[in-house]
């Protein structure tokens, strides 16, 4: 059994806990206990609760805070009114938007801070944290009909943003009980605090808190809110806010999901208000981003890589291709730009994270079961470029994520078999297929009709469809790796002819074949 929050060898934190609360509110401070929640973003929007499913990573878990109202803050629907709420009150606040289920998005007085006291998921490739800007006001004459948007008149009407705010904490710079001060060791389910605010001198409170409490300084994280990028207040159409955890293949998914099931056993949520408004503010500066350039691209890696991306392609069609299918090769384009530039262009990254570079196809279609999809490409980990690199398999309609190919973990070596025996460079390379059927080496792609999980775990044919590629924590620069310094992924289309395309196909063949090539100097002319 994974150990939870209160007994992991650290002290007993019930303890800590109830005596860090007592200390705030010593402080003059109102605590309320929120909660870190796994949300399925799959069922939420089969359920028809939500639009679309967020470009959901398919296979990699997601938890959210859900906070409950700030003081004199009228509750949202499904939520119980904040510590000593008057209804009465004609100056309350108005509620909060009531979005993937109250309190998960939520807005903050610039002086209030989020405290997260508990255990980081157990071993997975990678995990992180980060606060977002989740839903903007919208800007009048502003068209938003392509924009995920809430809200009415007593809340404000709102369009979702969905932004980051700065870099993650994640499973590689993480301070927690087996890494303290950020120092190389283990950091899967181990005790950490992580401290969300827009205010220096907030911050600074909440950890005098801590330590008299007892918890060490050695394992808090800040997870900070640059006032600059983000509408803080509690006034109707100020910024709402989220927070997400995520994680990606853990060691043993058993062990996963009962983490992510019973996340309250390991994980304790504070929201924090002080109870007379702070007016001196301190806000933090806006932050400087982890650079991801180094000095050192994949084109240096793989000096041939033109010729052997080329080779992999034509070895690739030769295996795959028939006179019963068309072929196409996808474009591949930039996917999600950084949250900071999303904000200022009002732009929706549906929940960038720094720590990855994200990529895709140009939308296609499956027309029927014999349809399949070939990725080949550069395997990142390979090069150093990415600790993990994957490629989901989306519906458009939804961005619902449905399948995933984990390259680096799954097909590492997969595409030494179509270069020549011995070539030292195949390593370096993947193949992978996306297909309905259950052949052996494919990833299956489930259908949305008639799914016992729900719609938004499928998708049908005939409907359009995207590869999205991520490539996690460049090795040297610690945070995604920049777009323009590694081999963009590829894919290959093979589409099933009908019965009329494909007798077509075969006469102008055979036509051909009676066709004499005769070339008379330079020129040359068919007879």
């Amino acid at each position: 059994m994974y150990n939870g929050i209160w007994n992991d060898g650290y002290g007993d934190n019930s303890d800590s806990i109830t005596d860090f609360t007592s200390t705030l509110e010593k402080m003059g401070y109102i605590v309320q206990e929120g909660r870190l929640q796994y949300l399925d973003v799959l069922k939420l929007c089969s359920l028809g609760l939500i639009e679309d499913c967020f470009g959901n990573h398919a296979g990699a878990p997601y938890a959210s805070y859900m906070l409950p109202p700030a003081p004199n803050q009228v509750p949202a629907k499904g939520q119980r009114p904040p510590k000593g709420f008057d209804p009465a009150n004609p100056h309350n606040y108005p509620p909060n938007i009531n979005y993937l289920g109250p309190g998960t998005y939520f807005k903050l007085r610039p002086d209030e801070a989020i405290v997260m006291i508990g255990k980081t998921p157990p071993p997975a490739y990678y995990f992180g944290y980060r606060s977002y800007i989740g839903f903007a006001q919208n800007k009048p004459e502003k068209d938003y009909r392509d924009y995920i948007t809430v809200g009415n008149e007593e809340t404000g009407k709102y369009h979702r943003l969905f932004n980051s705010l700065g870099d993650q904490v994640n499973n590689v710079n993480i301070w927690t009980e087996n890494t303290q001060e950020g120092t190389y060791g283990n950091p899967y389910s181990s005790s950490t605090i992580i401290i969300t605010t827009a205010d220096m001198n907030i911050n600074n409170q909440m950890r005098d808190a801590l330590k008299a409490a007892g918890f060490s300084t050695s394992i808090m994280n800040n997870d900070n809110i640059p006032v600059g990028m983000a509408n803080m207040g509690l006034e109707k159409g100020k910024d709402h806010f989220n927070f997400v955890m995520r994680a990606i293949l853990f060691a043993d998914p058993t062990v996963g999901k009962e983490y992510l099931t019973n996340l309250s056993d390991y994980v304790k949520v504070f929201r924090i208000t002080p109870i007379n408004p702070v007016t001196q503010l301190h806000p933090w500066p806006i932050p400087e981003l982890k650079r991801r350039e180094t000095n050192t691209t994949e084109f240096e890696i793989l000096p041939n890589a033109r010729n052997e991306m080329t080779h992999l392609r034509n070895e690739i069609i030769k295996k795959y291709g028939s006179k019963e299918y068309d072929i196409v090769d996808l474009e591949t384009e930039l996917w999600i730009i950084d949250g900071f530039v999303a904000t200022v262009m009002d732009y929706d990254t549906i929940g960038d994270n720094r720590d990855a570079a994200y990529l895709r196809s140009e939308t296609y279609q499956l027309t029927s079961d014999d349809d399949f999809v070939i990725l080949y490409g550069v395997n990142h980990e390979q090069t150093g470029k990415a600790i993990i690199n994957n490629a989901s398999f989306y519906g458009d309609e939804l961005f619902n994520g449905v399948a995933v190919a984990q390259i680096s973990a799954q097909f590492e070596n997969s595409a030494v078999e179509y270069f020549p025996g011995g070539y030292e460079n195949g390593k370096f390379y993947y193949v992978c297929k996306f297909s309905r059927k259950e052949d052996g080496e494919s990833i299956t792609v489930p259908y949305s009709t008639g799914n016992p999980d729900g719609k938004a775990y499928g998708v049908d044919n005939n409907k359009d469809v995207f590869i999205g590629y991520r490539l996690y924590v460049d090795k040297e620069a610690l945070i995604g790796p920049a777009h323009m310094d590694v081999i963009w992924d590829r894919a290959i289309l093979f589409t099933k002819k009908k019965d009329n395309d494909t007798l077509k196909g075969k006469n102008e063949r055979k036509d051909q074949s009676h066709q004499i090539s005769v070339k008379i100097g330079s020129n040359e002319k068919v007879l």
